[in-house]
């Protein structure tokens, strides 16, 4: 296999990731992360939760909308991860963005401190 594969297979997974994120459902969990996060080192634990909170909000909707049955992740299959995998990369690069975003608008002047 070429370098150059490897490179587009990442590029690929990355753009998944980032377009399982790209919807409405996704934007509002990475924007509430967001909101909840206050230094860089949370970036990953919150990115993580929101994946968490992503798979169940995926579960759950079926069930409260139309009584249909409650159904466990396929933990057993190797796509799932990959899914979970890509969710995570993605709502890393959203979180990421979203809280630059909220650092440059809550930065205080250093001279106003004083």
């Amino acid at each position: 296999m070429e370098s150059g594969s490897y490179v587009d297979q990442a590029l690929s997974f990355l753009r998944d990731g980032f377009n399982d994120i790209n919807q409405v459902q996704g934007l509002l969990i990475a924007l509430a992360a967001t909101v909840f996060m206050q230094t860089w080192r949370q970036l990953l634990p919150i990115a993580l939760l929101a994946v968490v909170v992503h798979i169940g909000v995926d579960l759950l909707a079926p069930v409260l909308a139309s009584d249909a049955a409650f159904r466990l992740p396929p933990l057993m299959e190797g796509e799932f991860w990959r899914q979970v995998a890509g969710l995570f990369v993605g709502y890393v690069i959203v979180i990421s963005v979203f809280f630059f975003i909220k650092s440059l608008l809550l930065r205080r002047p250093a001279a106003a401190a004083h």
